[in-house]
This record gives C-alpha cells, sequence and structure tokens, in this order.
C-alpha cells in the first residue's frame, strides 16, 4: 500500500477532508497497524498546500538525543532551526532542561506554516522523550500542526488535550473503512461479487483496510472461491503466500537470494551489501530492484540508499532463518565489522548482538564510552547492556566497566565502585586484557580515591601510563593527576597538568573534563589572589557547562560551585546566587561520590557564601566540609582551605556584615574601590540618595564613622575585593 497507484485505492476522503478542516495544533491517528494511517498522512500532504516534515520514528529515537536531533535535521529544507541547537545536539549530552528551552524558543519562532508528522510514535517511552514530545506540542505556532501516528497508547494526555481543544483524534473508530469505501475499494481492486459476499469481505475485515487489500489482491490473482471462513487477513500464511507470488515470483533466484541474504539489515547500500555478502555490484542491484518496485523505500534522492518494506523485510528474515540459519551470524557479524569501520557504533553494536557475540558487542559499547557520555548517549548504552543481561554484565570487564563510568557520570559512586569491584578480578586474572580496560579501572579509582589522594595520584599515574598520550581516556587521566597535585599543594605541577588536560579534553571533546579541569585552574588562581584569571576561567567554566549541556549532571556540581564562589568574589551576585543554588541541588545528588570532590564542593559553595555575606549559610556548609574531611587522608590544600574559611565566617559574624541587607552588602564592597557615590549609583542601577541611605545604615550596623573603616571591616572580613 505504500505506492501512489496502490494508495490511491484506499482514498477516504471524509478523513482527508478531516484533516483538512482540523484546527487544533496536534493531529493524532491512533490504531493497530494496517489501518492505513501512513498513507492517510501522505494523501494529506499532497493535498495541503503547507510543506510536511516527517520523521518515522524508531527505537533509537527513544534516546532523546537522537530524537532533537532528527527534528532539527527534519525542519532542515523548509525552516532550518538555530544552528546553535544542532551543535549543542551533534558535541555533547542535551541537558533537557537547556535544551528544551533551546527547542521550544526555536520552534516559536518559525515564521513558516509546516505540518511535522511524526509516524510510530509508539516507540517513544522514556520520560525525556516524552518531555521532546510535549515541547514540540507546546512550541507548534499558530498555522503549523504536528500529526502524530501510533499504533499503541498515545504517551499524551489525550483527554486533557482534547479538552483544551488542542487536539484532534482519529482512532480505530474513525479509520476502519466504511461498508461504502470498502465496496468501492474492492471493486477497484477488481473483485466481481454480489453484495452479499462483498458484505462478508468487510465483516471478515472488520474494516482493516490492509486486510481489504489482500483480499482483493487474493481475488484478483485467480482465487474463484469464497473467501475461507478462518479470519482472512490474520493468517500470516496468507500475507507470505501474497507477498511471494506479487514480488517473488517474477524475480530471478539470483535476486531473491540476494534480497534474502541483505533482509537483516536496516539500511541497504551498495558498498554495505557487497561487504556483508562478499560479492560486488550491490548498488546497482538494489537501484534496479527498487525500480522494479521490489518494496524498496529509497532513502535519499541519489538511490544510494534504500530500506525494505517492513512486512516484505520480516518474509524474508524468516526465509533467511529458514534457509541461511547457519550463515546467518556470520552475516550480522560482518556488518557489525561495517558499521564500526564506518564510526557508527549503535548499528556496530546492534548486529554483533544479532550475530549472537555478545563478547565483541561489549568491547564496542565499552569504546564507545567516551562518546556517548559527552553526547549524552547513555540511555542507549543503559538498553544495550540490558539486552546483554546484567549477569553478563558482570561477568565481562568491558561491560563491568561501562557501567562503572556511567554511574560516575550521574554522580552514583556506590554504583561505580560496585561496577569496579565486578570488573577488578578479571582484569587481574587476564593477561591479555587491553591496556585500555585496565586505565578504565585505574581512573574509577582515582576518582573515588578511598585510600586518599596519596593513591589517587599513584592510580592517575598508573592510567597515564596505560593510555599514553592520546585517545579520549587521556584527558581524564591529566585531569585527575593534576588535582592530586592541587590537593597536596604542588601548585605549579597542578596548574600545568590541568591546563594539559583541559587542551586533551578540547581535542577529544569530552567536555566535561574541560570544565572540571578549567574549574580546578580557576581554584589555583583565587588562592593565588589572581582574580583576573581567576573570572576569566570561571567565565569559561560556565560557558562550557552551557555550550556542552551538562547543568544537570551531579559530576560537574564542583564545577558549579567554583563558578559560584568567583561570581561572588567578583561582587556578580545574581549570578552567584543562582550558581549556588544549582551547585548545592546537584552536590545533594552526589551518592557515596569521592570525598575530595565533595569536600572542595562544600568548600567552594562555602567561600561564596562567605562573599556574599551569608554567615549562616557558610557556616552549615563549612560544617559539612568539616565532617567530609575528617574522613580523608592527606588532603593539606583542602585542610588548610577549609580552616580559612572557617576563619572568614568568624570574622564576617563578629563585624557585623552578617547583618546587612544583600543591597548594603553590594554597595558597601563597592566602596573599596575609588567610585564615587554617582558612580555607584550608576554601577547599580540606583538614584545617589539610595546609595547614601543604604551607606549611613551600613556605617551603623558595622559601628564605623567613615568609608576608611567601612572598608577595613570588610577587609577584615576577607570579602573586600580591589576594583
Amino acid at each position: 500500500m505504500g505506492s501512489t497507484g496502490q494508495s490511491d485505492l484506499v482514498r477516504r476522503r471524509r478523513l482527508e477532508e478531516r484533516l483538512q478542516g482540523a484546527r487544533t495544533p496536534a493531529i493524532l491517528l491512533h490504531a493497530p497497524a494496517g489501518y492505513g494511517k501512513s498513507v492517510l498522512l501522505a494523501q494529506w500532504a499532497r493535498l495541503d498546500p503547507r510543506p510536511f516534515a516527517a520523521i518515522a520514528l524508531t527505537d533509537a529515537h527513544d534516546d532523546p538525543a537522537v530524537l532533537v536531533a532528527a527534528l532539527v535535521e527534519a525542519f532542515a529544507p523548509i525552516e532550518p532551526l538555530p544552528e546553535v541547537l544542532g551543535e549543542s545536539i551533534r558535541n555533547s549530552r542535551p541537558n533537557f532542561e537547556l535544551v528544551l528551552q533551546r527547542l521550544g524558543k526555536a520552534l516559536r519562532a518559525r515564521t513558516v506554516a509546516a505540518v511535522l508528522v511524526l509516524d510510530e510514535l509508539e516507540h517513544l517511552h522514556s520520560a525525556l522523550s516524552l518531555r521532546v514530545l510535549a515541547t514540540v506540542l507546546a512550541a507548534t505556532g499558530e498555522g503549523s500542526q504536528v500529526a502524530m501516528a501510533t499504533r499503541a497508547t498515545p504517551p499524551i494526555h489525550v483527554v486533557r488535550l482534547q479538552a483544551e481543544h488542542r487536539l484532534t483524534v482519529l482512532d480505530t473508530h474513525d479509520l476502519v473503512m466504511t461498508t461504502g469505501e470498502a465496496t468501492g475499494f474492492l471493486a477497484a481492486t477488481g473483485i466481481e461479487a454480489g453484495d452479499e459476499e462483498i458484505a462478508a469481505i468487510v465483516a471478515k475485515a472488520e474494516g482493516w483496510p490492509v486486510a481489504l487489500y489482500l483480499a482483493g489482491l487474493t481475488r484478483r490473482a485467480g482465487e474463484e472461491d469464497a473467501l475461507p471462513e478462518s479470519g482472512f487477513g490474520g493468517d500470516e500464511r496468507n500475507l507470505v503466500d501474497y507477498m511471494r507470488e506479487e514480488f517473488l515470483a517474477a524475480a530471478s533466484p539470483a535476486d531473491v537470494g540476494f534480497l534474502t541474504r541483505i533482509s537483516f539489515l536496516d539500511e541497504l547500500g551498495g558498498d554495505l551489501c557487497d561487504f556483508v555478502l562478499e560479492a560486488s555490484g550491490s548498488g546497482a542491484r538494489l537501484a534496479e530492484l527498487a525500480r522494479r518496485n521490489m518494496l524498496l523505500v529509497p532513502l535519499d534522492r541519489r538511490d544510494e540508499w534504500f530500506r525494505m518494506h517492513s512486512l516484505f523485510a520480516d518474509m524474508l528474515r524468516a526465509e533467511l532463518h529458514r534457509r541461511h540459519g547457519r550463515k546467518r551470524a556470520a552475516l550480522h557479524l560482518r556488518a557489525s565489522e561495517w558499521w564500526d569501520e564506518a564510526g557508527d557504533p549503535n548499528r556496530a553494536i546492534g548486529f554483533a548482538l544479532g550475530a549472537g557475540d555478545p563478547a565483541r558487542a561489549a568491547r564496542l559499547i565499552w569504546e564507545a564510552v567516551p562518546a556517548f557520555s559527552a553526547a549524552g548517549r547513555q540511555a542507549t548504552t543503559q538498553r544495550w547492556i540490558e539486552r546483554i543481561g546484567l549477569d553478563r554484565a558482570a561477568a565481562d570487564p568491558h561491560l563491568s566497566l561501562t557501567l562503572a563510568h556511567g554511574c560516575l557520570a550521574e554522580g552514583d559512586g556506590g554504583g561505580a565502585e560496585y561496577w569496579a569491584e565486578a570488573a577488578r578480578p578479571s582484569l587481574g586474572a587476564d593477561a591479555a586484557i587491553g591496556d585500555d580496560l585496565r586505565a578504565g579501572l585505574e581512573l574509577v579509582d582515582a576518582v573515588l580515591a578511598r585510600e586518599g589522594v596519596g593513591e589517587m595520584a599513584a592510580a592517575a599515574g598508573r592510567a597515564r601510563s596505560l593510555i599514553g598520550q592520546a585517545g579520549p581516556w587521556s584527558s581524564e587521566a591529566e585531569l585527575l593527576a593534576g588535582v592530586a597535585a592541587h590537593l597536596s599543594l604542588e601548585s605549579g605541577s597542578a596548574r600545568r597538568t590541568l591546563a594539559d588536560a583541559a587542551r586533551r579534553a578540547a581535542v577529544w571533546n569530552t567536555p566535561l573534563f574541560q570544565v572540571l579541569a578549567l574549574a580546578q585552574l580557576a581554584l589555583i588562581a583565587a588562592s593565588e589572589d589572581d582574580w583576573t584569571t581567576a573570572g576569566i576561567l570561571a567565565s569559561q567554566v560556565r560557558a562550557g557547562i552551557e555550550r556542552s549541556a551538562l547543568v544537570t549532571r551531579p559530576s560537574v556540581a564542583l564545577a558549579v560551585a567554583v563558578s559560584a564562589y568567583v561570581h561572588a568574589a567578583e561582587q556578580r551576585r545574581e549570578e552567584a546566587l543562582a550558581d549556588l543554588a544549582t551547585g548545592r541541588a546537584l552536590l545533594a545528588r552526589l551518592e557515596g561520590f569521592g570525598t575530595w570532590f565533595e569536600v572542595e564542593t562544600v568548600a567552594a559553595l562555602a567561600a561564596a557564601a562567605v562573599e556574599l555575606g551569608d554567615a549562616a549559610g557558610a557556616t552549615r556548609l563549612v560544617e559539612v566540609a568539616r565532617a567530609h574531611l575528617a574522613g580523608l587522608r592527606d588532603a593539606p590544600m583542602l585542610d588548610a582551605w577549609v580552616t580559612e574559611i572557617e576563619a572568614a565566617v568568624a570574622r564576617l559574624s563578629a563585624t557585623g556584615l552578617a547583618q546587612l541587607t544583600p543591597a548594603e552588602l553590594r554597595v558597601l564592597r563597592l566602596l573599596s574601590s575609588h567610585l564615587s557615590y554617582g558612580q555607584i549609583a550608576e554601577e547599580l542601577i540606583v538614584s545617589r540618595n539610595t546609595v547614601k541611605t543604604q551607606v549611613r545604615s551600613a556605617y551603623m550596623k558595622l559601628g564605623v564613622s567613615s568609608r576608611h573603616e567601612a572598608v577595613e571591616a570588610c577587609r577584615e572580613a576577607g570579602i573586600a575585593r580591589s576594583g
């Protein structure tokens, strides 16, 4: 029913008119397979003057990063979405608090009225993918529509959307063929039968278009007797017999064999098929078969890539299993090899699993960890491992370490430790295990640093030796080595190593490691009272977090806390407060993480609170830092810093600065500059009288009588900055 001529036999003008007349921003076609949902949408597209952007959803789109990227691609020929949205999807994990805002804004800014078709909506299940869908529905502007087709229960609030007059629904009841439509359809297929027989066929098919279509074609092929009583259209054998007769019978044995052996591929290209079959000329053969309407659907305008109609593919896959069962695994394996070489780990892993080779799949999954982590593809990785099974994951170090590093990215130290311990025996017993796996285990140990900073440095050093100077893991190894040096008060070595880590992270597109390295460098600069450098680095940290959509990851808590600290020191109160709140929220999501990470994060938040004049908040935070620090050995930098913050909190409370309002504190800190009252008023966008009133109030609370005394009070409390 996919070609134009065939689909015209299924014209249901009442439904076309309903779609044309629908004024709601969303339309839902909800019915089982074979009710002509896709055909109806295609017919509507031919009638409607607006451009249509169509996405045929698959399981891959249940990964929200894949779904948003598909939306960007679909709209490109009509009215491209801003490039910044595309970059965030290609280069980083989508932060769906940030990316969804960008997506909604981009869709609302569109000026060309269009229809977005989301076919096979049943493939969307994950919470984040459904939030993407909700954003698309909410951002669809006047004149545009979203048309969705699904065979399963819709993953949207149908009743609520209908009550709000935002959704038009065509369900199974609407999509079944009426007696008149079915009669006309069957007549168009060449059936010459009386009313009673037509009614019997319609009743057996229950208005199901594909069953009626099969009935018509079966009769047209020469069947003279009435249809059998055993549920026509529900018998898979009838479908298979029909496709064999209508498509395969006309093909040469060589073509049938070719189609059968490539039927397991989801996309068909000449080079791919040549490699899988160890043959040549597949590209020309595919193009010829497509021209002969052998149920090959072109995927591009150059006739280079195709896919099989799913029913046709299902039939041929069964034939592949029956006739070439022993060769099936080898074919899948060669497809895995081709896609691995082509740089598509998703398909390479999928075909390795199809080949029944979980060991190869596990290796490919491990190799994909850095790239998929950077792109936010944890959902895809988790789906692969679940398909293999957690029991096997516990026995395979590739999978165990994949899960361990996934836990680290989510701030789950306990989970990371569990899976690292599962991998450890295999790594120690098998001499053939690759250095990358051994390095991966060392990196987990270095992050968690359960034995203190000295062992953290040793583990990072061993990882560096195993990895060498190249590869995406090198940025993490350099980062952890630099952190260990910083915590040990080796600032010179730390600065060089962390700068190298930031450079490597940029080269290998591992943004999390880059922002963490820059955050450590900002702390070093702040400790040396180089606030200009600290400010530049903190700005780079914040820009990296936003650009790479990292702000929802607990593992970025330290970088956000450092940004809060430097912003507060720079008197950028609004930005500091926002980062302080975000840092606290991310910190709360850490579970059993590396103690050094938690102490440094809490200390940075406490230092920010001091800079903001929040003595009570700083006191609570520094108490937490001190409690955690008791369990961390050999971290002199952290001990000294927490002690310094404790002293600053005491001074803040003693001087009376803690009683100042935020507005008074802002004015007071600007007094340490050479700005006049009028210039301070311009800086704060308030009146000169307001500044004078706030200064007098601050003087009274501090017990001072001059600008000089007020500035000295700030300096004694450690919150004054030269300007």
